[in-house]
């Protein structure tokens, strides 16, 4: 009874952080989208031959060093829930195994219980890893 529940809460955890992460990244590409485009208009219409030479400058133009960062902050920000939510999977996948095998087969195996025993205890300290060498560390 209790393996179901909490695979309902870990499945909803990955679905949530699959939406956040998939937010962020369009957000930020809206955001750098507007910069390109406010930058563009800054500018002097003789710099550009027609509306044409504007867009393709508009296209071409290479991300600052500032997006850059910023992209590159979000794809740690991406690898950081990966970890959160892989360290839900390490912890109790071992558990959970070992319980069905219990209950389909009636038999204790002695490998499963020593994962089991291990990795679940150890939920804390994968998370404290997580957030400690993540780029979120507060």
């Amino acid at each position: 009874f209790f393996y179901a529940p909490l695979w309902f809460i870990i499945a909803t955890i990955t679905v949530m952080m699959i939406m956040l992460t998939r937010l962020i990244r369009r957000e930020e590409r809206q955001v750098i989208e507007m910069q390109k485009h406010s930058r563009v208009l800054q500018r002097p219409d003789s710099e550009f031959e027609g509306d044409l030479r504007r867009e393709q400058h508009v296209q071409m133009r290479i991300p600052t060093r500032q997006e850059s960062m910023r992209l590159e902050r979000s794809k740690q920000m991406f690898h950081q829930a990966v970890f959160y939510v892989g360290v839900f999977y390490v912890t109790w996948m071992f558990g959970t195994i070992n319980r069905l095998v219990q209950l389909i087969g009636g038999q204790n195996n002695v490998a499963l219980m020593i994962l089991h025993s291990t990795f679940t205890p150890m939920q804390g300290f994968l998370n404290f890893l997580v957030y400690r060498h993540g780029p979120c560390v507060a």
